[in-house]
């Protein structure tokens, strides 16, 4: 039971790393604040439509259901024998480290996966990694979208900087399926000193290819794209609810080149970032004070981010509680069974 608390708390779950990020969180929301009305920005929050605000949290845990069943795919192509109900678990626990650089913390599923079902540690990397460049290509493929629709003229100057993002993501990609491309970049691995780690790569990788299959590919990126247009609707409802003259194509673009670049920023859960690009989006293209773009950064990162935490804290503690019980059962000798 000590062995196990070990592992998983300090290894995987760094207290003081989670301590940072709150700290983190703290002042970026504060300094929202300062630099806004505070009075009128507290005063905005509170007098939006509590249905609305329930909305955005629904349409949030839409995305999160989405998220769900685009693990479900690959942890499938991968052929890893893991009950629904345990799968389930241990997806909606790794959203409680979101709020680590690039996601990454969520990493913690394959760790689980490997203590629950005996999966290879491999396999759930490769599954985690599958299902956040998904999430990327989603985001960056709505952000065009929307810059491609949308009636204001300043959204053109990002047009250069999406594309270019679109395809590094699509150069990633092609390098890690294509063995002629792979191999090109991949020997640095395989020098002498590194031999091991070369080893590990090559497996991950193969992993990973078995993920992008064409059917299993499409129909993730097809869920990744309704999941954040789920949330980018909470945050066009939300904005509605403040009085904020906007459109659903604005919405979506504001929304998913916040949450691109915060995600590239690899700061935990984009912090700083997201909502800094976010408010000056709003207020530059909309022509909207500071307090109220910041409300609505605020409301609309309580909905998402910190719910998505909230929950998957929830989760981690059924399923780190299910394992503790597990080690603490007694091993049967074979003359006792």
């Amino acid at each position: 039971m000590e062995t196990l608390k070990k592992e998983t708390i300090p290894q995987v779950l760094n207290f003081r790393s989670f301590l940072f990020t709150i700290i983190l969180a703290i002042f970026v929301y504060l300094l929202i604040m300062i630099f806004s009305d505070w009075e009128d920005l507290i005063k905005q929050i509170i007098t939006v439509d509590p249905v609305v605000v329930i909305l955005a949290v629904f349409l949030s845990l839409g995305n999160y259901f989405c998220r769900f069943f685009k693990w479900l795919l690959f942890t499938r192509s991968l052929e890893l024998e893991i009950p629904f109900k345990e799968n389930f678990l241990i997806f909606f626990a790794g959203l409680s480290l979101s709020i680590t650089p690039a996601k990454v913390g969520e990493s913690i599923r394959a760790f689980f996966l490997q203590k629950t079902s005996s999966v290879d540690l491999s396999k759930g990397l490769a599954s985690t990694f599958s299902e956040r460049l998904i999430d990327l290509l989603a985001v960056t493929i709505l952000a065009l979208i929307g810059i491609l629709i949308l009636g204001f003229q300043q959204s053109v100057d990002f047009l250069l900087v999406l594309v270019i993002i679109l395809f590094g993501i699509l150069m990633g990609v092609l390098i890690t399926l294509f063995d002629p491309l792979y191999n090109l970049f991949s020997w640095i691995f395989h020098l002498k000193p590194l031999f091991g780690v070369g080893k590990k790569i090559d497996k991950f990788r193969s992993d990973v290819v078995v993920t992008f299959h064409y059917d299993v590919f499409l129909g993730a990126l097809l869920l990744g794209i309704i999941g954040w247009a789920c949330e980018g609707l909470g945050f066009f409802l939300l904005a509605q609810s403040l009085g904020i003259s906007i459109t659903f194509e604005a919405s979506i673009f504001i929304y998913a080149t916040s949450s691109l670049l915060g995600a590239l920023s690899f700061l935990p859960g984009g912090l700083g970032i997201m909502e800094g690009s976010m408010e000056l989006f709003l207020v530059n293209f909309l022509v909207i004070s500071l307090s109220t773009a910041g409300a609505l950064v605020i409301l609309i990162r309580m909905t998402t981010l910190w719910f998505g935490v909230t929950l998957g804290l929830i989760f981690l503690m059924v399923i780190t509680q299910r394992l503790r019980k597990d080690a603490s059962k007694p091993i049967l000798t074979q003359d006792e069974v």
